[in-house]
């Protein structure tokens, strides 16, 4: 059912019904362009909206740059007239204006870029011989060769990427994690294994099957190494937090670095320093510890290139349609220059092989993330799912649900200003109607159960390490700004309220956490993945089964045997933990287990095929979101380091 979008909400403010067909059809030509993705259908809406309603000067305006926005996404030079006629006539409209002036600057140096990296530079497609839902699917091909795990057998295998000349690295009596790493020459992989009797450990071997070495007991993260292979960063849980491990491959020596504050933590190709990224932020520290030193306060931070002398960066990583790479000059640890741009696309993470290439992994078209709307029914194996068509920008919907399950708050994503914009909409999930109520928003919100408002967390600007937290009308939109809260442990996702609206529970870093409202106080409910709405439960997979215990504490209780992990969600009753796992047909699906224990039900198929879907359950239990992540694309960029100056 295609979305009928009724109000056009705070961008073009509260007007008689008379006045509002204007923005009414200008919604419908947004509705065609990103909940539908028919972009001729939205361009003839825009120069409807732009003709007929010219003297509506904000809205003539608006509708041109979105009209540009659609030619930009058909790869069509049409756009650059649209916006230099939006910067030439709609002087008076000066945001719309900038954003006109700002997409033709962008466009002509597409067509002019700087002659800064070598006409050799090349790009090309990488397709993995064998499905591959990892999200470190970057680091396990060099552009020749792909690692992967073997489904049937649980083996850690090699093959070229025609799916040939393949062999057995590794057959572990116990489970193999997902969380393996090559080395970057392909020659050593580290593996992360649970044993049979439920122990885990770390090792490293070659790719050839031989030197087999244990290197670790029970620690985290997938392994980073260093360039001559002598090296890997690993971490382990201390506490609430992290902490970075440097190991050596000949001794096993370990090295603690300090606490993790980021990700992505890189090896300089000399070994000397180490680089993370957060928060929009690049970090440089030295690889034998020590206090980290901002490199740059704008960017994501990939990988540095072979040669040491750049680090390579995205330059907006919220993949904002104004996505680029570049190369930051580095020397000794500081900062040796201005950017030197690369090229534009969709990026999420890379790693630069051995060679010198760059894999990366990009957007798939129609972005990360696709939400489905399913209601549960145990009866007849179906769920019945559909897609939400929801304009999320490739994000999970990360949905708050009204107290009567009817409607949905999320966060949807504009980038018709070439930024990223958040807002925050409200959608009736029986017709579709959706509006806007709050603009400018990065972050998650709940729905009170006991006043029509949302309380929502978002980061806030530096300092770091505070979040600040709003309350929002569902009425008017009317937002009142709460204060800071400490972001205790990285992103933190508000997952309901306690019973007596006090406290709020949160999925974060350390696990799950409560945080006292007015006390301020935070408690951390030991290393669960999942807690119940009525604050009974908490939940993990961990060791290969389903376990939960009281979330005032208590002994762990095995629910269900599960061999791979899985989301878990509870019923907002705390009666039944619902996951996936794959059935004696070997077809995904959906299940749920009841708390008080017993035997497994199957639900229902998941959506078009997924993996591991993100789930969230409407308060009567009988609707389900799943947000399933679409694979990503793999990409080669080689050739692209600028040559070395004369002397």
């Amino acid at each position: 059912m295609k979305l009928r979008i009724l109000i056009a909400g705070l961008m073009f403010g509260m007007v008689a019904l008379a006045d509002d067909s204007g923005a009414e059809l200008f919604q419908k030509a947004v509705t065609q362009e990103q909940a539908a993705g028919n972009l001729e259908e939205a361009i003839k809406l825009y120069q409807r909206v732009a003709k007929e309603f010219a003297s509506d000067r904000p809205l003539a305006a608006k509708a041109l740059v979105q009209e540009a926005r659609c030619y930009e996404k058909l790869g069509q030079d049409k756009a650059v007239k649209l916006y230099e006629q939006v910067a030439r006539d709609f002087g008076d409209q000066r945001e719309l204006a900038a954003t006109a002036s700002a997409r033709l600057a962008v466009l002509r140096q597409r067509e002019h870029p700087a002659p800064a990296v070598p006409p050799t530079m090349t790009q090309r497609k990488i397709e993995l011989p064998y499905p591959n839902f990892s999200f470190a699917a970057f680091s396990q091909t060099d552009g020749q060769r792909a690692i992967y795990k073997d489904e049937a057998t649980g083996a850690l295998m090699i093959s070229d990427l025609a799916g040939k000349d393949k062999h057995v690295i590794l057959k572990p009596k116990g489970s193999i994690s997902e969380n393996f790493a090559p080395s970057r020459d392909f020659s050593m992989v580290h593996v992360q294994l649970t044993k049979p009797d439920g122990s885990k450990t770390n090792a490293v071997i070659k790719t050839d099957g031989t030197g087999y070495r244990e290197i670790g007991g029970d620690v985290l993260c997938a392994g980073e190494w260093s360039w001559d292979n002598r090296s890997i960063l690993l971490c382990e849980a201390q506490g609430s937090a992290y902490q970075v491990l440097k190991i050596s491959i000949a001794d096993g020596q370990i090295r603690r670095l300090g606490e993790m504050k980021g990700d992505y933590y890189k090896f300089s190709p000399d070994g000397r320093f180490i680089v993370y990224r957060k928060s929009g932020k690049i970090f440089i520290m030295s690889s034998e510890g020590g206090d980290p030193q901002l490199l740059s306060d704008q960017g994501w931070s990939y990988d540095w290139t072979r040669d040491g002398r750049y680090l390579i960066f995205d330059s907006d990583f919220r993949g904002s349609g104004a996505d680029a790479l570049y190369l930051l000059p580095v020397k000794d640890g500081q900062r040796a220059g201005d950017p030197v741009f690369l090229r534009y696309g969709s990026f999420l993470v890379g790693r630069t092989s051995g060679s010198g290439a760059l894999v990366y992994q990009a957007v798939p078209q129609g972005g990360n993330y696709t939400s489905w709307l399913g209601t549960l029914q145990p009866a007849n194996g179906s769920l019945g799912w559909a897609r939400l068509g929801v304009n999320a920008g490739g994000y999970p919907t990360l949905p708050a649900w009204s107290p009567d399950g009817t409607e949905i708050a999320y966060l949807a994503s504009d980038h018709a200003a070439g930024q990223y914009q958040g807002a925050i909409r409200v959608r009736k999930l029986a017709s579709g109607e959706e509006r806007e109520l709050y603009r400018g928003f990065d972050g998650a919100c709940l729905w009170s159960s006991v006043q029509p408002s949302l309380f929502c967390l978002q980061q806030m600007p530096p300092p770091e390490n505070k979040a600040e937290a709003l309350s929002i009308s569902i009425d008017s939109g009317r937002a009142e700004r709460l204060g800071p809260v400490p972001d205790l442990h990285g992103f933190n996702l508000p997952l309901f309220f306690s019973r007596d609206g006090k406290a709020i529970y949160m999925d974060t870093q350390a696990g799950i956490a409560r945080w006292e409202i007015g006390a301020q106080q935070e408690t951390v409910m030991d290393r669960a993945s999942a807690a119940s709405p009525d604050a009974r439960w908490v939940g993990r997979w961990e060791n290969g089964v389903i376990e939960i215990r009281p979330m005032s504490g208590g002994d762990w209780r095995t629910l269900v045997s599960l061999k791979n992990w899985s989301p878990i969600a509870f019923t907002p009753d705390g009666n039944w933990v619902v996951y996936c796992n794959t059935d004696e047909g070997v077809k995904q699906g959906l299940f749920r287990v009841a708390t008080s224990g017993g035997e497994p039900e199957r639900l229902g198929d998941l959506p078009s095929g997924s993996k591991f879907p993100l789930l969230s359950i409407s308060p009567d239990g009988q609707k389900i979101i799943a947000d399933t992540r679409e694979p990503v694309e793999l990409w080669m960029l080689e050739n692209f380091e600028p040559k070395q100056p004369v002397k």
